[in-house]
């Protein structure tokens, strides 16, 4: 009975961690870069059926070349969601939450401790490099790529300690479902096993099971046929991968992209003050818990060298603050099991443990579901997403007619609202266009959002404002020529 009670404990706190990903999920517009990029993806994906070629105002996609995991995923969800956020974000919370039972179950087994797994879920949930900015609540790969990464290092570990061919067809799926979702990003964990196999002495164990070529061969077939057709579909499309996606763009010496330069500690810095900011002092309890622990146990040193081999991959290469997100879940796992180790070299019984570690976990949890409770446009971004609100809002959609033009900054010409005009002609047949500069003339009606450009507009033309509800996103017309 005592052990029906705890599992149910357990069940309710997983589902209280999965709030923050979940809570007003689709309350925001798309983000601008991947997520609004993605979005396009698959509703043109979901109008064309196109399952192989991602595009981006019906041509070929050439700048998000990822394979479409993701976008499958994604048109999956719009055909039973509806054309929303919601449809776009659901992989990202859906694996998100995986992760989170898949780190319970990774810090329970090496534990046997309840209070471990409920804190390295707590530290999961609360660190916003996992549940923020493209990550756990939004559209982008980085949720769905930490989940497989997860998955394939748990793998790896099951084979190291139990030799069964299971766990290396499970590497398989994780590897293959991995690079399906974001290219070669799930390899940066390939050194970490590496090291970790030669160091618990199976690297030779694995080379020689059959099971493993078959693995190897049946993942290389699927992501083979993948790059082969959608080559045949978009010629160039592999050069494209190769600049855009492999070796030039990890050492920043792409043809097609440039990366701001960052130091070699910046994910280090990054993970200190926001990233991990409630839990990256737990470092000291890694670092000390080899000094104080005889015999650690394999768990320990595994995820440890999981941790620091792809904290040193990401940070030799080029850097954005999502790559580090794969390492979270693993930090969490490292962080719980090493206080875990600490406190039971000195006190045997510890389930007491889970009332002060609920009590720890409290502050950092309430800021994250604050932030799910109440998402809101930073004041930089409410130009660049103020398109997107108006046209995502049933209520302005009365305003618009057959001449309503969008019109964009001249400075960047961004549109991250571009699945909405999808959705507004898919479902109304009903179309906005780009307005043109050079071609706005009288009687036009624009749809407006940076304060630069209406300024310059005023410049030119005798105006009227028609609606003004949202921040600076004005809808007006063109009266007359100055």
């Amino acid at each position: 009975m005592r052990n029906t009670h705890l599992k149910l404990l357990m069940l309710g706190l997983l589902f209280v961690f999965s709030i923050p990903f979940w809570l007003n999920v689709g309350v925001l517009p798309f983000r601008i870069w991947d997520e609004s990029r993605n979005a396009i993806n698959a509703i043109e994906m979901y109008q064309s059926g196109d399952l192989i070629v991602r595009t981006y105002k019906g041509s070929p996609e050439t700048y998000e070349l990822k394979p479409p995991l993701l976008i499958w995923l994604q048109v999956a969800c719009l055909h039973l969601f509806g054309l929303n956020e919601l449809a776009i974000r659901f992989p990202s919370v859906f694996f998100s939450i995986l992760s989170l039972v898949l780190v319970f179950i990774i810090t329970y087994s090496s534990t046997k401790k309840y209070w471990s797994g409920v804190f390295a879920v707590g530290i999961l949930t609360t660190s916003f490099g996992f549940y923020g900015d493209h990550v756990g609540r939004f559209g982008d790969h980085d949720a769905t790529l930490a989940f497989f990464v997860l998955l394939l290092a748990h793998s790896t570990f099951r084979f190291i300690k139990t030799e069964k061919p299971a766990h290396l067809y499970l590497m398989g799926v994780s590897l293959t479902l991995g690079v399906l979702c974001k290219s070669i990003a799930v390899l940066m964990i390939g050194p970490g096993l590496f090291f970790a196999l030669l160091f618990h002495k199976k690297l030779a164990v694995l080379l020689s099971n059959k099971h493993f070529y078959i693995s190897v061969f049946l993942g290389l077939f699927i992501i083979g046929l993948y790059y082969w057709q959608r080559e045949l579909r978009q010629p160039g499309y592999l050069n494209l991968v190769w600049q855009g996606e492999l070796f030039p763009r990890y050492v920043n010496r792409s043809s097609n992209y440039v990366f701001e330069e960052y130091s070699f500690f910046y994910y280090f810095k990054l993970l200190f003050k926001e990233q991990m900011q409630f839990w990256f002092w737990l470092i000291s309890a890694v670092i000390i818990t080899p000094f104080v622990v005889r015999g650690l146990p394999k768990s320990w040193t595994f995820w440890t060298i999981q941790c620091c081999s792809f904290l040193l991959v990401i940070s030799l290469g080029t850097k954005n603050f999502w790559y580090v997100a794969p390492t979270i879940p693993m930090l969490a796992i490292v962080f719980s099991n090493s206080v875990h180790l600490l406190i039971s070299h000195f006190k045997k019984n510890t389930e007491w443990l889970i009332i002060p570690v609920v009590l720890v976990l409290f502050f950092p949890y309430k800021k994250a579901y604050r932030y799910a409770l109440n998402p809101h446009e930073k004041y930089y971004e409410l130009e660049t997403n103020g398109i997107s609100h108006y046209l995502k809002d049933e209520l302005n959609l009365k305003h618009l007619s057959s001449n309503t033009k969008i019109l964009l900054d001249q400075k960047s010409g961004l549109e991250p609202h571009l699945f909405y005009v999808n959705k507004l002609k898919i479902e109304r047949g009903f179309f906005v266009p780009r307005a043109q500069w050079n071609k706005i003339k009288q009687c036009d009606t624009l749809l407006v959002s940076h304060l630069s450009s209406y300024v310059e507009l005023k410049k030119f033309f005798n105006m009227s404002i028609i609606d003004s509800s949202y921040n600076h996103t004005k809808l007006l017309s063109i009266d007359s020529v100055r």
